[in-house]
């Protein structure tokens, strides 16, 4: 199971992702802020957006490294 964990130039790009008007980039970022941590179900279920989109929008951030992913052994029940 994936976990997605806000970075620190993440963190620095939430103002001006807002200044752009990109809201839900922004919104999800904030979003791992807060839950320090989240996986695409609990993105998707929060913006309620598919889980592939969610899915996208977390390898997008990931790519920009403002979001780093974390490889758990858990799995979900």
């Amino acid at each position: 199971m994936d976990v997605y964990i806000l970075t620190n130039l993440g963190r620095k790009a939430i103002p001006g992702l807002r200044k752009l008007g990109d809201e839900l980039d922004a919104s999800i970022l904030e979003f791992l802020e807060r839950t320090d941590g989240a996986t695409e179900n609990q993105v998707a279920e929060a913006f309620d957006i598919s889980v592939d989109v969610a899915y996208d929008k977390l390898r997008s951030l990931s790519a920009k490294r403002w979001v780093w992913r974390r490889t758990t052994r858990a799995v979900p029940f």
